[in-house]
């Protein structure tokens, strides 16, 4: 059954070709973009609404096809906002093969800046709330809604979000796995306080008996949100302090770590797994923390698991460099082997630090792109790019990551061939 976002998300495509030559032909503008533009601001920022960003489709680029059985799309979208009071919405379709019947998105990164200045932080998120696979009599597409902000106490501040996804879809009759809460994606969330110290830990216990038979699961990352508590803090500015003024920080360091140990079920069929957050300055501030996950499960699934250990920082280290840094730095990885039909790299573990103390933050991102993945030797390649800047970059930031590759199997064929059978007569 759809519901009410289905519902109109249906009804926007239905018009979508339509739309799509009468943008053309009147020069459709927006202030949506697949791609980054400069640090500088000009115009004043045009809110892109829903209607318009349904009116093109992603560019997202194809990864690997099995033709009529499996598909991986990656691609990002940047969507600029004027001020911080509220999140950037950006409405994503990608057009899947007609042989697809089950997908999902994964996020495998994000980038956020502050358009004008650096700024103490209050709040950081980056979120794909939604996401649902639409069929008709002619097309496919798989439709996902990501949420993100970056904002400081007055939440005045123009910002940019970028959301870098993987999307994959396959053929339920060539891949035994379904996916399950894609809709809304299944929430943890925690109120962190200072006494239980600098990481914040969630964990999710599921319904006993999800799990049946030869079944296992994966936990597709989905969604962070980071916020310091909204408690009253007057700065020393030229503006009145407001008693809902919200509390913002200089950031040390933020962090996040998906724990899931291997595919396998408990004994009685219960999902199982736990997600660890840094999120603070030089001291510990209590602060609150909301993750998002979707699960897929089937006996096709199969994990390559990978952990990401959160080492939390304690105000200013010992060695301090003082250079300059403040670029996007980019590493390839690869890994070999992978006894899998298909695989889907994500991101589920990252940690990004200043250097040497907490800094106001302009620009801070990490994202996993350019996969490749070659199934006759099991290889997957991919890269991954961070920053973590003020606004003269200096002093420098570190960063590192931890990658679980989804693997799916897929289902022999049914059809067994019979070998004829040569009957001889003999006559008496």
């Amino acid at each position: 059954m759809i519901d009410a976002w289905g519902i109109k998300v249906v009804r926007h495509l239905s018009r979508l070709i339509s739309l799509f030559v009468l943008c053309l032909l009147f020069s459709c503008a927006s202030k949506s973009t697949g791609k980054r533009v400069d640090d500088s601001v000009g115009q004043p920022i045009k809110p892109v609404s829903v209607f318009e960003q349904l009116t093109f489709k992603s560019d997202g680029r194809t990864v690997f096809e099995d033709d009529g059985n499996f598909i991986l799309i990656e691609g990002s979208k940047c969507v600029q906002r004027d001020h911080g009071a509220e999140p950037v919405v950006t409405i994503q379709w990608i057009e899947m093969p007609g042989y697809v019947d089950h997908g999902t998105v994964v996020l495998n990164g994000w980038d956020l800046r502050f358009l004008q200045h650096d700024r103490e932080v209050n709040s950081l998120r980056a979120d794909i709330v939604r996401s649902k696979l639409v069929k008709n009599n002619t097309s496919t597409f798989l439709v996902f809604e990501a949420h993100g902000k970056l904002d400081d106490q007055e939440r005045k501040d123009a910002f940019e979000f970028c959301v870098f996804y993987s999307a994959f879809g396959y053929r339920a009759a060539a891949v035994e796995a379904a996916i399950e809460g894609d809709d809304g994606g299944i929430e943890t969330a925690v109120a962190h306080s200072k006494h239980k110290g600098a990481v914040a830990t969630m964990e999710y216990v599921g319904t006993k008996g999800t799990l049946k038979g030869n079944e296992t699961m994966a936990v597709i990352p989905r969604g962070i949100d980071f916020q310091f508590d909204d408690s009253f803090e007057c700065e020393l500015r030229l503006v009145p302090c407001k008693w809902k003024d919200s509390t913002d920080y200089r950031l040390l360091q933020t962090a996040y770590n998906l724990s899931q140990t291997g595919t396998s079920p408990t004994l009685d069929g219960t999902p199982h797994w736990a997600v660890q957050a840094i999120f603070k300055p030089n001291d510990i501030q209590p602060h609150r923390v909301k993750t998002r996950v979707v699960h897929i499960l089937g006996r096709a699934v199969k994990l390559r698991a990978d952990f990401l250990a959160l080492n939390p920082r304690m105000g200013k280290t010992d060695q301090c460099r003082k250079n300059a840094d403040g670029i996007v730095r980019t590493q390839t990885f690869h890994i070999t082997d992978l006894p899998y039909d298909y695989a889907v790299p994500m991101l589920t573990g990252w940690d990004l630090s200043n250097e040497c103390e907490q800094q106001r933050i302009q620009r801070i991102g990490i994202w996993l792109h350019d996969i490749r993945f070659d199934a006759q030797s099991g290889s997957l390649e991919y890269k991954l790019s961070s920053i973590l800047r003020d606004s003269d970059g200096a002093p420098g930031f570190n960063a590192v990551h931890r990658v679980m590759v989804l693997g799916l199997q897929r289902t022999p064929s049914s059809i067994k061939y019979q070998v004829p059978m040569n009957i001889m007569i003999r006559e008496q």
